[in-house]
């Protein structure tokens, strides 16, 4: 029987590396913001609204890609050959990467009707258009990312998006101001930085499972189906869950330039935040699908336990962080006062929702260890936008709280969350009590 202090042990070796490839893959996206906010406020501002269009389409897309690890995971659980899988995994992302691009290009027609200044317009424009051909990269990357991870092999994907990190600064700011020979394009160097990094993450990743091609071509359509059934409620739940963020910064792009700014920021630092408990849910899902192949329900309780302890413990520190730190933060991304004041503001917000933004992604990691999907895009849909969004809004206009309305009804909208996945979890930690009664002992 694995102890509570071995599981954890266990659960934050994996963890580790998927945590430094998220937080990785977020500072791609904060250095973008540090870089458009050392051009002007009006690029920062221009940028954060592009992201909050492209977001919805892409991220949400990936989220198909999130039930590839789970349900490899399952299939070694029960002792299968999983490299069998490789180039259904490859077709599959394909399929991601296509429609993820056509609908980011797609999505740039409709910026014009959203009422923006004429040079904010533009901006948008060339950055949704250009970066839409960069969804093959990420999604490659994402595809294999999870077939690795599906082995508890994490280190080279998560390594290759730290060392991303450099690779983008580097781009961003020699395309941007025109240095290390490389011409300056202003604005709309921001957006071939994405595309570039996105592609070196992309390729790495290939370069590193390039062998696994030798193997005999065979698709598995029944993995792929299985694999999109449990990942719709996936995209749906990031679609729902990243759109009221984004919808949240495209309102708040109504009460001006500075407001955007501050608003861009605080979603960067919080972003990075959430990345910790994101990537705990990834490994405990993993952890807990290999468990529930295995047919080993006291593992899969002991996960899901330290897995919620290591989240509440990080969700201390940042609350503490945030809260009494706020304008050493928010100072890294801008020099201007004003966006600086209410930045802070905004900040104390992303620090009461800390609590329950790890609990909820968490408990959506574990249920997905188990098959249950579904539930978690329901609560994040009544969450959000049946009582977070109208009250945000009825504060943000009706009562002139602006921005800091919008994000009063974003920490109402992860508390109801948090509440309704814990009373999933916990009848779905019951019925695994129950059908391990059921399994006779060896």
């Amino acid at each position: 029987m694995l102890s509570s202090k071995l599981a954890f042990k266990q659960l934050l070796l994996f963890a580790l590396p998927i945590i430094a490839g998220h937080l990785g893959i977020v500072l791609i996206g904060t250095g973008d913001m540090v870089i458009a906010g050392h051009y002007s406020s009006e690029c920062l501002a221009a940028i954060g609204l592009a992201v909050a269009i492209a977001n919805p389409i892409m991220i949400s897309l990936l989220g198909l890609q999130f039930s590839i690890s789970p349900v490899l995971a399952q299939k070694r659980g029960r002792g299968e050959d999983i490299s069998e899988y490789f180039f259904s995994v490859l077709l599959y992302t394909f399929f991601v990467s296509l429609i993820s691009c056509i609908l980011t290009y797609v999505s740039s027609y409709f910026v014009s009707y959203f009422g923006y200044s004429e040079n904010v317009t533009r901006i948008i424009i060339d950055y949704l258009r250009i970066t839409s051909f960069s969804a093959f990269g990420l999604c490659l990357y994402q595809g294999l990312k999870e077939y690795l991870q599906s082995q508890e092999k994490t280190l080279a994907s998560n390594l290759i998006a730290i060392i991303a990190v450099g690779v983008n600064l580097f781009m961003n700011y020699g395309l941007v101001f025109g240095k290390f020979g490389l011409p300056q394009l202003h604005e709309v160097g921001l957006a071939w930085a994405s595309f570039g990094v996105r592609a070196f993450m992309a390729l790495g990743l290939f370069l590193l499972t390039i062998k696994l091609l030798k193997k005999k071509l065979v698709i598995k359509w029944d993995f792929i189906k299985e694999v999109f059934t449990l990942g719709t409620p996936i995209a749906f739940t990031l679609f729902f869950e990243i759109m009221a963020f984004c919808s949240v910064t495209l309102f708040v792009g109504k009460f001006g330039e500075i407001q955007s700014a501050a608003n861009n920021i605080a979603l960067n630092i919080g972003s990075l935040a959430f990345m910790v408990p994101m990537s705990i849910g990834a490994a405990v899902s993993v952890k807990i699908g290999h468990a529930y192949g295995e047919r080993n329900f006291p593992l899969i309780r002991i996960f899901s336990k330290v897995a919620l302890l290591f989240a509440l413990a990080f969700a201390v520190l940042t609350c503490l962080v945030f809260s009494f730190l706020p304008d050493t933060l928010v100072a890294l991304f801008t020099s201007d006062q004003q966006v600086l004041e209410w930045g802070s503001r905004l900040l104390f917000y992303v620090a009461c929702f800390q609590f329950f933004d790890g609990a909820q992604v968490t408990q959506a990691g574990i249920l997905r260890g188990l098959n249950i999907t579904r539930a978690a895009s329901i609560a994040v849909f009544i969450g959000y936008w049946i009582i977070g969004i109208p009250i945000g809004y009825y504060l943000g206009f009706i009562q002139n709280f602006e921005a800091i309305g919008f994000w009063q009804g974003l920490t109402i909208s992860l508390a109801v969350v948090a509440v309704m996945l814990g009373l999933v979890l916990k009848k779905a930690l019951k019925n695994v009590q129950q059908e391990s009664s059921h399994v006779p002992s060896m």
